[in-house]
């Protein structure tokens, strides 16, 4: 009787043990990453799709080595450009804010690199967004740093509604 307690319990156990190592091994399978933002390359053919959708656009200057732009993007971008509706209320690219060789074409179809186009809108710290119309005018004050991050995303929010009110402001008569 005490050997057959002994064997009970170590399959208990070992039953414990085995569910914790699936568990383990399942979780990183069921988590399904965000996609990465969309770098900035035309800047001019986004000012259309802006125009089309009547959203605003959502400049995310970063820096690869940043651990706060890492945070902003994975924590609170990501999940917000992969939201059911995020297509419909803004469009987000990246500019990698020290970049001096990757060229885009900004919106009046220039070529800049995506240093000198974070220079034209003075982004001296990442990570730094904005939201400009289709020909990339300030519609709200830019977000810089990850500052409280808790309000992070509540600061996102804000900046693409106050956005979206302007830009339906202009087109009303």
């Amino acid at each position: 009787m005490v050997r057959r307690v002994m064997t009970m319990k170590n399959f208990l156990q070992r039953f414990v043990q085995c569910l914790v190592i699936l568990a383990c091994a399942a979780a990183p399978a069921l988590a399904q990453p965000f996609p990465a933002l969309e770098f900035a390359g035309d800047l001019a053919a986004s000012g259309k799709l802006s125009v089309e959708r009547g959203a605003p656009i959502m400049l995310v200057f970063a820096r690869p080595d940043c651990p706060y732009c890492m945070r902003a993007k994975k924590d609170h971008l990501m999940p917000l450009q992969a939201s059911r509706d995020y297509g419909a209320r803004v469009i987000i690219r990246e500019i990698d804010a020290t970049n001096e060789r990757v060229v885009l074409r900004d919106f009046e179809s220039k070529p800049a690199t995506h240093r000198d186009f974070a220079r034209g809108y003075q982004v001296r710290y990442v990570p730094t967004v904005i939201v400009v119309d289709a020909q990339g005018r300030l519609l709200a004050d830019p977000i810089v740093g990850l500052t409280l991050p808790d309000f992070y995303s509540l600061y996102l929010e804000q900046a693409i509604d106050r956005a979206r009110l302007q830009l339906r402001a202009r087109t009303q008569p």
